[in-house]
Parts: structure tokens; C-alpha cells; sequence
């Protein structure tokens, strides 16, 4: 079975398993899929065009050689491949347990690291984490990176400030730098800040917020040149909704890209610089250009009282990956942007997979 027949069999397994139920928040319809009865009977009919052939072989043959020349080549599916991270996710301690799977779900890895956030650096052999284990009263948060395996985690200081936390953020395509929302518990320096991947020294802010104001998940554009991040505010509807914008690296071109309440956190940028794809109001996937321009939804068709979170690129830039939620839980599927070939990834009953993010590279 090829990917996309696996894309059309998950999504008629999910229709029948969710038939009935509330919707998650979309107004989209579920389209037809396909039916397995006109399945059989194209095999049915096949079957009759063979006995037919074996009556009139010569004539046959004649025919086959000919619509061999004149017949199109459909070209074969193309199989992704690489990794993708992904968190487990524990609303008591608002934290994930990490782990990693090959892109057909096999290969199930437990990274042993727990951390809000997690990020492949380039090359995919280490991971940018949130250093939650070291955060307590005296000590705020940092970064670290670990191996791909989990190992060996390195924390970067970034800066001795006691009371200023670097938290969820992204590594520049060249592997240079690190982008991070900065925050303090009165939100007096709240905003983006970039840092050096060597050591986490030059801080320096992208973008800071406005009083009422935050900010998260900053991640680079494909050649490192901006930096798209989340900003929501007092008053802004519905509730945990906000904007995403854009900015240079060197903090000018700051531009605000969704109407405010139409994002949620968690964006992607995509490998050719062309598209950012978030989450909008609710569990529907949605593309914008960098600019702002021709914003449209991914039209895929999910269960009933299913919604879309958290959307990242394929280093191909051929799919989108992305946590399918119901009621507390989410497993990872992947989508092609087109809205075709829905292919569930990971299946783990009860629990809520997060945050997925994906590299080429293998383990």
C-alpha cells in the first residue's frame, strides 16, 4: 500500500470512528472519500474486461500495444522519509516528555527529556530544548541543546540576568543563532531576542512588546534573514488567539501578517521561504505569504470534532506536519499542502502529542 492509499484509508477509518460526533470548531463539510464499493466494482468489471480479452487474444493484443504508446505515465508516489520530534504532552506539569519516530510511525524513540519546547538544530543530530529541568526560584530559564538521542544536554547561560527567562525559540539555518521569547513575571522585557548557538552570549532583542503584550515561538525564515513569532494582547478574541508577524533579524520590517485573533500559537515557516502556515480559529490549518498575501485555508477534510494544531514543514517542503486533537488528546498525521494524502503518523491512545517538527536526517 503506497502513501496516498494510506492517506485515503486513515481517512475513512477517522470518518467512521468520529461520525456523530460534535465538531471541534470548523464549518468545513466532509467531502466524499472514497467508497469501497465502487472499488469493487471497478474490480468486478475488471475481471469481465479479462474474460472478454481471453476470447479475442489477437485483438486484444493489438489494442494493448497501442494504448501502450499513447497511454500518460503516472508518476509513483514519493515516500517521505527522516524523523520527527515530537512531545508528549502533561497539562498537570505544562511540559513534554520528547520523543522521536521515522516518518512511517515505526522506530518509536523515548528522548528522556522533559522540556516545554523542542527544536532540531540544522543537520538534525542535536535538538534545541527549554531547560525546565534546571528552572526553579533562583535559577531562570535558559536554553540547552542535547543530542539527537537525548544525551549529553548542554545548557547555555545566555545571560546572568536573575529574573529574565529565555524560553521557546528556534536555531538560524546556518546554525549561528538562536531565537528566543524573552519574558519577566512583571513584563517589563517581554519580546524576541536572539543569542549566539556557540555559547548563548550576544543577547540582544529582535522585537520587544508592548505593555499587556506577549510573545512566543519565534522561528527564522529558510534563509535566516527574518523571523516570524506569535503576539497576542489584552482584549484580543477568542481567547489565547492573537497575530502572527514578521521581522528582520536586525529588528526592523516589523510586520504583523494575520488579522489579530485570527492565530494560534505555532507556526512554520516553509523551506523555500514562500509560505507560513499556522493554526486559525479553530483547528484549521492556514497559509499566508510572508507579506501577508493570499491567505487560504489547507483544504483537508477532518473528523467531526477534530482540529489541527501546531504545523510545521517537511524539509522537502512537500507536507505539513501537525497534531490532530480531540478532547485532550492528539496523535501526529501529516498532510500534503494541498489538502491531500492525510496520513496518520503516531498511535498512542489517551495521550496529547504535540508540537511535532521534522528533519531529513535518519537516526
Amino acid at each position: 500500500m503506497n502513501l496516498d492509499e494510506r492517506g485515503r484509508a486513515a481517512a475513512d477509518e477517522l470518518r467512521r470512528a468520529f461520525t456523530g460526533t460534535e465538531r471541534f470548531g470548523s464549518t468545513v463539510e466532509l467531502e466524499r472519500l472514497h467508497d469501497e464499493r465502487s472499488r469493487r466494482a471497478r474490480r468486478q468489471r475488471l475481471r469481465a474486461g479479462l474474460v472478454a480479452a481471453a476470447l479475442t487474444i489477437g485483438a486484444i493484443v493489438l489494442l494493448a500495444s497501442v494504448l501502450r504508446d499513447r497511454s500518460p505515465v503516472t508518476p509513483a508516489t514519493q515516500v517521505p522519509t527522516g524523523t520527527i520530534l515530537y512531545g508528549q504532552w502533561d497539562q498537570k506539569a505544562e511540559r513534554a516528555r520528547w520523543f522521536t519516530a521515522n516518518v512511517d510511525g515505526s522506530g518509536v524513540r523515548d528522548l528522556g527529556v522533559t522540556a516545554t519546547c523542542a527544536r532540531w538544530l540544522p543537520g538534525g543530530t542535536e535538538i534545541l530544548i527549554t531547560n525546565d529541568a534546571a528552572f526553579s526560584a533562583d535559577h531562570p530559564l535558559r536554553p540547552a541543546i542535547v543530542q539527537a538521542d537525548g544525551s549529553n544536554k548542554e545548557p547555555l547561560e545566555a545571560t546572568k540576568a536573575p529574573s529574565f527567562n529565555l524560553g521557546c525559540g528556534d536555531v538560524s539555518p546556518d546554525g549561528r543563532f538562536i531565537v528566543l521569547e524573552g519574558f519577566v513575571q512583571d513584563g517589563s522585557r517581554n519580546g524576541i531576542y536572539v543569542v549566539r548557538s556557540s555559547d548563548g552570549g550576544g543577547l540582544r532583542v529582535v522585537s520587544e512588546s508592548s505593555p499587556g503584550e506577549t510573545v512566543g515561538d519565534p522561528i527564522f525564515s529558510s534563509d535566516g534573514t527574518q523571523i516570524a513569532f506569535f503576539r497576542t494582547k489584552a482584549g484580543v478574541s477568542p481567547q489565547g488567539a492573537g497575530a502572527i508577524f514578521t521581522v528582520d533579524i536586525d529588528g526592523s520590517n516589523l510586520r504583523r501578517i494575520t488579522p489579530w485573533g485570527g492565530a494560534f500559537m505555532d507556526q512554520g515557516w516553509s523551506p523555500d521561504g514562500q509560505w507560513i502556515v499556522y493554526q486559525s480559529p479553530y483547528g484549521v490549518l492556514t497559509m499566508v505569504r510572508p507579506d501577508g498575501s493570499d491567505a487560504h485555508d489547507v483544504p483537508m477534510t477532518l473528523p467531526p470534532g477534530t482540529g489541527a494544531q501546531n504545523p510545521s514543514w517537511s524539509p522537502d517542503g512537500r507536507w505539513i506536519v501537525f497534531s490532530l486533537a480531540q478532547g485532550g488528546t492528539a496523535n501526529v498525521y501529516i498532510v500534503r499542502p494541498d489538502g491531500t494524502s492525510l496520513t496518520q503518523i503516531t498511535t498512542a491512545p489517551g495521550v496529547d502529542e504535540q508540537r511535532p517538527v521534522w528533519t531529513s536526517a535518519q537516526p
